[in-house]
């Protein structure tokens, strides 16, 4: 009988006393002994009132930060989806935030405890803004609501847009509320009785924020016509537009003294312009992806950039140098694979990175970079010293595992890489591509051969047999291929399943095959000779990724659920269900001694779980 060790960690009950050494250990779910990243920056930036403390909204939870030095503080767990916004109240005693799971949830600033949740939204909770006197809480989806925040009763809903609301700001009095959509229209509404003041025209696609000048005249708007204005409040009447962003615009914010404008865009910059003439002042020019959020400090001395490449940089206004950069943010996380020794893990991630991790710490001990797509795969070759990854630009690079050094480009397919395996001795490499052909490639030599396969449908998945004398490819044909890789012939095809197969994986000692389908259902064969052995039902649950433990005793399944699902695979029965991740799990992978399984995951995290036999 198995069982899985629940792990419980103390955290200390104030941000100021929690150990900045724990955070791969904070708000873990039951049975994970370590997160491995700290999942994809989701949602906004933002600053407590005082400047101490910096919050960064994931797809994992909440992140807090000392703003002076940058170090972890504390990790907010709760929502079960992406956190898309949180903010402090104006006094800095409360931080509320909202989610994809269409709840909004008050927090204890101080202490991290929740205090409340709310419900009531029928899709993801995008945006929530205070009002100044902290009373109120607007929050919105399609529809704009307020609430009391004392009693955390809903006062009203706000509804006219045609389209979802995106962004919606409190004027500096309180009075008024602003709102923008999709409907690239910005509107005012009167905050005591809901009604609609004004609406503004002039974007030609959706805004993406809305928010006030300092001085309660002007509201500045963000849109992905690449465009920033800026608007008269009691006019209605455009002021100015900038159109110097060569691609979406995502937010726009005054500085406090509401001298300064700041943008952040898709193009990867950041932006500063001279709030009353709308002049270009600098750029802040660094992040390797999209800068999806930006915080003034409190005394508008330095900015706060957030970027889809997982890093969270601080500059200097006034000279535009980059002062500090938080690293560790991971977007999704396509694979896993851990060495052949168990001491390192390696993630394929959506920020087209390859990260190494210490297995035993989860600390990360180098990042890879080189590719220019999403790393789809990973995996390390028979003997450890070399990793592979492929990525969705018909790319796959070997690279030293020791040292980071890349050692070889393979790209001559001209198609889209489905999988890759390494032979058991290590030597080649097999790739599967979008059609009916494989790849085998020389390691040593980069050189390969063609393999055309008997198959009406495209490939999506590859694995060699322990021994190397076969191998097998899973299909959109809803079947399941043998080949003898001396003759790379067919030599059974495995029928059964009802839908296309996406995993295929042999057991240790090559006396089970596992296949898994979209079907929702694993097929156990016996690849010697081709038959049935069992089907295991997944009970509804998605298994878009398989493992066999090492040992044989158990087979793990996870998938757009969520959640990793463990089974015994002697007699297909159900062992127990992790609750994972906020996001699809994409991979999983037991350590060589079956005690620790990882699953990678789209919110951007690995998580380890300890396993006792």
């Amino acid at each position: 009988m198995h069982r899985i060790v629940v792990l419980i960690f103390v955290i200390g009950v104030s941000i100021q006393n929690t150990s900045a050494q724990d955070h791969t250990r904070w708000g873990l779910p039951e049975g994970a002994k370590a997160r491995l990243g700290k999942g994809g920056i989701r949602g906004n930036i933002t600053y407590s009132p005082d400047g101490s403390y910096l919050v960064v909204s994931c797809s994992n939870g909440i992140w807090i930060y000392d703003a002076h030095t940058d170090k972890p503080l504390r990790f907010l767990t709760g929502h079960t989806d992406f956190v898309l916004m949180s903010v402090f109240s104006p006094d800095g005693s409360l931080l509320a935030s909202g989610s994809a799971d269409k709840t909004i949830r008050l927090w204890d600033a101080r202490t991290g405890t929740e205090l409340r949740t709310m419900t009531g939204h029928s899709d993801g909770v995008e945006g929530i803004a205070f009002s100044p006197d902290g009373t109120l809480l607007a929050s919105y989806d399609h529809t704009i609501r307020l609430w009391d925040i004392q009693t955390g009763a809903h006062l009203r809903t706000m509804d006219g847009h045609a389209s979802g609301v995106i962004s919606v700001a409190f004027s500096p009095d309180g009075a008024i509320l602003a709102s923008c959509s999709r409907d690239t229209t910005a509107r005012l509404w009167h905050v005591q009785t809901g009604e609609l003041l004004r609406t503004f025209i002039g974007h030609t696609e959706k805004i993406k924020y809305v928010t006030f000048s300092p001085d309660g005249k002007s509201i500045a708007t963000a849109s992905d016509d690449t465009t920033m204005r800026t608007w008269n409040v009691q006019t209605g009447e455009e002021r100015y537009t900038i159109a110097d962003h060569t691609d979406f615009v995502d937010i726009v914010i005054y500085s406090p003294d509401g001298k300064m404008l700041a943008t952040a865009s898709w193009d990867d910059t950041a932006r500063l312009w001279d709030a009353e003439t709308g002049a270009f002042i600098r750029t802040l020019k660094g992040h390797a992806s999209f800068v999806l959020s930006i915080a003034f400090s409190p005394d508008g001395k330095t900015l706060r950039t957030g970027s889809r490449d997982g890093t969270l940089r601080l500059w200097d206004t006034n000279t535009g140098m980059q002062l500090r950069t938080i690293t560790g943010h991971t977007n999704g996380v396509n694979s896993v694979s851990f060495s052949p020794d168990g001491t390192f893990l390696a993630s394929g991630s959506r920020d087209n990175t390859v990260h190494l991790w210490d297995a035993q710490t989860g600390e990360s001990i180098r990042v890879l970079k080189g590719h220019t797509e999403h790393v789809a795969k990973v995996v390390y070759s028979p003997d450890g010293d070399t990793l592979a990854s492929v990525d969705h630009s018909d790319t796959i690079r070997l690279w030293n595992s020791k040292t980071g050094k890349s050692l070889r480009i393979l790209d001559e397919s001209h198609f889209w890489f489905t999988d890759i395996a390494f032979s058991p001795d290590g030597k080649k490499l097999l790739s599967a591509i979008d059609n009916v052909s494989m790849y085998l490639w020389d390691v040593q030599t980069g050189q390969h051969q063609i393999l055309t396969v008997d198959t009406k449908g495209m490939i999506f998945c590859v694995a060699f047999s322990p021994d190397g004398s076969q191998l097998a490819c899973g299909d959109d044909d809803n079947t399941v291929l043998l080949l003898d890789t001396i003759t790379n012939k067919t030599v059974t095809r495995l029928e059964g399943h009802t839908q296309y197969v996406h995993t295929v994986a042999y057991s240790a000692d090559g006396s089970l095959l596992a296949s898994a389908s979209s079907d929702r259902t694993v097929r156990l064969w016996n690849p010697q000779t081709g038959e049935s052995v069992r089907t295991v039902s997944m009970e509804g649950r998605d298994n878009s990724c398989i493992a066999f433990s090492p040992n044989g005793k158990m087979l793990a399944s996870g998938g757009w659920d969520r959640n990793v699902s463990l089974w015994d695979v002697r007699t297909g029965s159900f062992i127990i269900e992790l609750k994972a991740h906020t996001y699809p799990v994409n991979s999983l992978a037991f350590s060589p001694d079956s005690k620790t399984l990882a699953s990678g995951s789209s919110d951007g995290t690995v998580l380890l779980w300890e396993l006792e036999k």
